[in-house]
């Protein structure tokens, strides 16, 4: 179980699966969303696990603009590779029947290159570039915002080694339904994930931080 604490809070708020922070004041928002953002070991942000060892920076996942966000980024296809590398690596047979296959591509295009008027060159293909080179990413069929958080959280389950994702300002954008849906997708897929708000979300259960740093833990009831 992970633990979120900073400097306007009188205890740590736990995180359970999904968990809501609801920010009522404008300039504390502000403020711990670029802590977020910023997260490194001498933020002002703590999170921790119950033996008190603090996330790292590569941990913590950040989505401060799902609109904008791009599943397919090259941070996230850079893991893709390297997972599908070490599960080639797995499978001598065919990581030998691979490097056969690229060996000789190299040495057919290496034959045209000698027929160039220029002197050129090139370089061993790797797994690596040839996985660039066959455009492999993620299939994403997303009609909505919805789709693409869902997305995301199978993402952040599969391929990353990350231990929070946190959305921000990501409910103004969903159903209180759409919200609950949402939320059984996080406890299936056993993941933790932070929402950071800046106004109360109806009728869900969700810590509230008033403008005078009182907080409180509300009931969707």
């Amino acid at each position: 179980m992970l633990k979120i604490n900073f400097d306007m809070l009188d205890q740590p708020i736990e995180l359970n699966s999904a968990t809501i922070l609801t920010v009522e004041d404008t300039k504390i928002f502000a403020l711990l969303t670029k802590y977020f953002y910023q997260y490194n070991d001498d933020s002002e942000l703590r999170l921790f696990d119950d033996k008190q060892k603090s996330v790292k920076a590569t941990e913590l996942m950040v989505i401060t603009d799902i609109l904008g966000y791009d599943i397919n980024s090259a941070t996230t296809l850079k893991l893709i590779y390297a997972d599908l590398e070490v599960q080639l690596n797995e499978k001598p047979e065919v990581k030998s029947m691979i490097d056969k296959l690229t060996a000789t591509i190299s040495e057919l295009i290496n034959y045209e290159l000698l027929e160039h008027e220029l002197d050129l060159e090139c370089d061993e293909i790797t797994i690596i570039e040839l996985f660039k080179a066959l455009g492999i990413k993620i299939e994403t069929t997303s009609d909505s915002i919805f789709e693409k958080l869902v997305e995301i959280i199978q993402v952040f389950k599969n391929l990353t080694k990350k231990k929070l994702l946190v959305f921000i300002n990501i409910c103004s954008y969903l159903t209180r339904e759409e919200l609950v849906e949402l939320n059984e997708y996080i406890s299936l897929y056993n993941t933790t994930v932070l929402y950071l708000e800046p106004r109360k979300i109806m009728g869900i259960d969700q810590y509230i931080l008033d403008e005078d740093y009182y907080l409180t833990f509300v009931t969707g009831d």
